[in-house]
């Protein structure tokens, strides 16, 4: 770097002493002169590293200038996305408010609909042939109190009423025997009882010559014409064995 400067600063030297010697400084010492020229040399050395550092600072700002405007490009192009995804977020949350608004809608016209539904059941079961009537009359009471506790969500209340429903709906599925003690046409007997499904009702008198089906007009069990016995005996035989073989001609109960 100095090189650069020498022949400048030899140059205004010799112009320095040509001057001195026009102008009647001949007998200027040459201390003095070398003092000029260190001064002027001092004086360039000192102006190109202040160049330097000007340059170096220019450099750096141009650096910080990039990476800003890289920067810029950078939360302009986050700002843009997440203006789409606030868009979006804000569609979704209308829709869920909108979906609220119907859960509620549906919410109260809901909960009168389960009391119908429960009274219809509880008519249901009462008016049904009389069979596992302890074990029915606690599920009618069972749901009449589900419905009066608050602290059960509507959805709850809904699981438990379908639950019943399906129990019920699949006694018209079944088929068993019991022996219980009866009202067979006005008088009590104890006889062996035999549902099928919901289709009909019937009893087989002990000597198993009698057979009866249940009339809900009477309220009690009548006894069949001659010869419906040995098909209700069959009937217990297959329920009893779980083989279902044959047909078997009985009276049914009327379907409502």
């Amino acid at each position: 770097m100095k090189r650069d400067i020498v022949g400048p600063i030899r140059t205004i030297a010799l112009c320095a002493g040509l001057v001195a010697g026009a102008c009647g400084f001949a007998h200027a010492s040459s201390d003095a002169a070398e003092g000029m020229v260190r001064e002027a040399i001092d004086v360039e050395v000192a102006a190109q590293k202040d160049n330097e550092r000007w340059q170096a600072r220019r450099a750096a700002m141009v650096d910080e200038i990039r990476r800003l405007e890289s920067e810029n490009l950078w939360f302009s192009f986050q700002e843009r996305k997440y203006e789409r995804q606030v868009g979006e977020l804000k569609g979704r949350l209308e829709e869920l408010e909108r979906t609220r608004e119907e859960l509620d809608t549906i919410e109260r016209g809901l909960e009168p609909y389960l009391y119908d539904l429960v009274d219809g059941f509880a008519a249901f079961v009462r008016d049904d042939l009389p069979f596992l009537g302890e074990e029915r009359t606690r599920r009618v009471d069972f749901l009449q109190a589900t419905l009066d506790d608050h602290e059960l969500s509507l959805g709850e209340k809904l699981r438990r009423i379908f639950e019943a429903l399906e129990v019920e709906s699949a006694y018209g599925r079944s088929a068993e025997v019991s022996t219980e003690s009866v009202s067979l046409d006005g008088r009590p007997a104890h006889v062996t009882v035999v549902r099928a499904g919901r289709l009909g009702l019937y009893c087989l008198t002990p000597d198993g010559e009698s057979a009866g089906r249940y009339d809900a007009a009477k309220g009690g069990f009548v006894t069949l014409p001659d010869g419906y016995a040995r098909s209700v005996a069959h009937l217990r035989d297959m329920i009893g064995t779980g083989r279902f073989t044959e047909l078997v001609a009985l009276p049914l109960q009327e379907v409502r």
